[in-house]
């Protein structure tokens, strides 16, 4: 006869893995991975912003996921717009906005605009201020600027589409953030995407590594470590945690060569021909690229938690993650899910604290502020936190009191960055316990510390 068994309880907190996951990204709000995650945030920015600094404006005014115009077009519209703005120049100044074919460069346009306000009146500076405001949609703007901007409309689409179960938004924010816009930075500034790509990988693989082992040391139910502490424990092996990212991507080292190599010969009359012949060397070797790169979009973050979480090197820690995912792909799958619902609330939550605090600030602000450097600043929307005023030009003190105005905002909107940025690395790290607990019956608390073999099971402390 078979024993019977009595249930007393059932510990659903070790019987079910999954809500662990969605829990997890409540963490990002912990002061010290939230400053952890701005820091990182804001180093990113700063890079960025240098990068501007040396190279200019390079990318069309719609940025760098729109329907890009033919240059043809683009400069004749801004010619046109500038055209018209020099009306507010004296007479004997415009001739230095025109060239040889009669056209006009709206950034010189605008230059001259700027050099002329501390020399007129106070009356003809109001004009000359309108002139730049109407100018200023159609600049070129900064490569960094563009992405940075496109970046954060992708993330908002696709926190909408999760929370609003719209799939088909949710996948295209998806493939717009991690294959149109890389894309597109390669196609308009190819510098950008080898100087910037090289501060975006350290970033994601270092910088997520610190708030991986964070998150990690948290969800085992140890003893907090602060932001420097985690810093500390990435610090010696950082090279590795910057490369996890990468590895995968050496599938495009043959790839790029061979694809340079016939684009260039099919401009040579006749040996196009076996250019174009040869093409179905670069769809196969395009496919074997696709089988990499496509799971590893999924597994990238899974892998960096795992080198925190394991103390392997970067190649380990993308097979271990893939290993993982293809035993248990549902178990992945539900995971993912949760993940991305646990992200998407993050977004909503930080977009909304955001919102209303710069709201309620420019709006009490602004009904004594009249036309100074503090009005028009409400212009903020829920999930669409590059959606701001515009810049104004004032007067030289209005100017550095718009400066500062302009510093406590990016303050605000770089804390909810950082929030969104630590609540990433938060899933993901609870997604990789998650899936390895299911696939090997690893326990949560099971983290590898330094001093000891890599991998190996152990019970101490953080």
């Amino acid at each position: 006869m078979a024993e019977r068994v009595v249930v007393d309880q059932i510990d659903f907190r070790s019987a079910l893995v999954f809500p662990r996951v969605l829990n997890a990204a409540t963490g990002a709000f912990q002061p010290s991975r939230l400053l952890a995650a701005t820091f990182i945030v804001l180093a990113l920015a700063v890079a960025g912003r240098f990068y501007d600094a040396l190279r200019g404006s390079m990318i069309q005014p719609a940025g760098l996921l729109s329907a890009t115009r033919s240059s043809m077009d683009s400069a004749a519209i801004a010619s046109d717009v500038a055209r018209r703005a020099l009306q507010a120049l004296p007479v004997n100044e415009r001739a230095a906005a025109m060239d040889s074919r009669g056209g006009v460069d709206i950034e010189t346009v605008s230059a001259l605009l700027q050099n002329s306000l501390s020399s007129v009146s106070e009356t003809d500076a109001d004009g000359i201020r309108r002139a730049l405001d109407r100018l200023e949609p159609y600049r070129r703007k900064g490569t960094f600027d563009s992405f940075s901007v496109a970046v954060g409309r992708c993330i908002d689409d696709f926190a909408v589409g999760v929370l609003t179960v719209s799939p088909v938004m949710a996948v295209a924010a998806f493939g717009n953030l991690f294959i149109n816009l890389p894309l597109a930075c390669w196609r308009e500034d190819r510098w950008f995407c080898f100087v910037f790509g090289a501060a975006f990988l350290l970033a994601m693989g270092a910088g997520g590594a610190v708030l991986c082992r964070m998150t990690a040391i948290d969800l085992a139910g140890k003893a907090k470590i602060s932001a420097a502490d985690a810093f500390e424990f990435v610090k010696p092996r950082w090279i590795n945690h910057a490369l996890v990212p990468v590895w995968p991507m050496f599938t495009l080292v043959v790839l790029l060569p061979v694809a340079a190599m016939l684009g260039w010969l099919s401009r040579i009359p006749l040996i196009d021909i076996f250019a174009g012949l040869a093409y179905g060397l670069v769809i196969v070797l395009s496919f074997f690229a696709a089988i990499a790169l496509i799971p590893w979009g999924f597994c990238m973050p899974l892998a960096v938690a795992a080198a925190a979480c394991e103390g392997c090197d970067g190649l380990e820690a993308a097979q271990r993650t893939v290993a993982y995912v293809l035993r248990r792909p549902l178990q992945g799958l539900l995971y993912l899910i949760m993940a991305a619902i646990g992200f998407s609330l993050v977004i909503f939550v930080s977009d909304l604290f955001a919102m209303a605090t710069l709201s309620l600030a420019s709006n009490f602000v602004g009904m004594t502020a009249g036309d100074g450097p503090m009005s028009g600043l409400a212009i903020i929307r829920l999930l669409l936190p590059d959606d701001v005023a515009p810049v104004r030009n004032l007067g030289f003190t209005a100017s550095i009191s718009a400066g500062f105005v302009g510093l406590w905002i990016t303050v605000v909107k770089s804390l909810a960055a950082g929030a969104c940025f630590g609540a990433f690395w938060a899933v993901a790290t609870a997604a990789y316990l998650a899936l390895r607990k299911t696939c090997d019956d690893q326990p949560f608390d099971d983290l590898w510390m330094p001093g000891t073999a890599a991998g190996s099971r152990q019970d101490q402390t953080a």
